[in-house]
């Protein structure tokens, strides 16, 4: 099955929680409106960010602090969540490890019952109702982050080798447009 691609919610892999935490305020809040900038031209209305390498845990409450105190973020569960420019939700995840997003994510809803793939799935990328369209990876394209586990399965990827500070709206549109230009197969091969 080949569809055309189509955005609804957008991935960033950028920077590491040490990067995070050195990053000004001021940069931040650019930050966050340039990624809801792109989605929102891109056709999303969800966009997360994680990090590419992992930081100290007085590290990832620094960043916390900082998104809940100049940008607006609200706590779900480790993520942060700002309602940004244009009604784009930007998540801020500062978990690098994708393995302990997903353990993390099947604790919280085996109480309730049993872990089915549907209820990780959900568990994984909420509060953004579907998994990413498109996952962008700063950095070298021969290298991937350990952030992303279960959020590859079905997503479009583009490399940047571009660092998180470096990081402007030429860089977002490219990689949306390359995406936008690729016939999705969700898995599947050419027949």
């Amino acid at each position: 099955m080949v569809t055309e691609a189509s955005l609804s919610h957008l991935l960033l892999c950028a920077g590491s929680v040490g990067e995070w935490k050195a990053t000004p305020t001021a940069l931040w809040q650019e930050r966050i409106a340039l990624i809801a900038r792109a989605a929102q031209a891109g056709g999303a209305e969800w966009a997360t960010i994680v990090p590419t390498q992992p930081g100290t845990t007085l590290e990832v409450e620094a960043v916390r602090d900082l998104l809940r105190d100049s940008c607006g973020g609200v706590q779900y569960a480790h993520r942060m969540v700002i309602l940004a420019e244009g009604g784009v939700t930007v998540i801020v995840d500062p978990i690098a490890d994708g393995q302990l997003r997903i353990v993390e994510a099947a604790a919280r809803i085996a109480p309730s019952g049993d872990v089915t793939e549907d209820r990780l799935s959900a568990a994984v990328t909420a509060p953004a109702p579907s998994e990413p369209d498109l996952v962008i990876v700063l950095g070298d394209a021969t290298t991937m982050p350990t952030s992303l586990v279960w959020e590859l399965a079905y997503a479009e990827l583009v490399f940047l080798d571009v660092p998180w500070v470096e990081l402007d709206s030429e860089h977002l549109e490219m990689a949306i447009n390359d995406f936008t230009r690729r016939d999705r197969r969700f898995g599947g091969i050419d027949s």
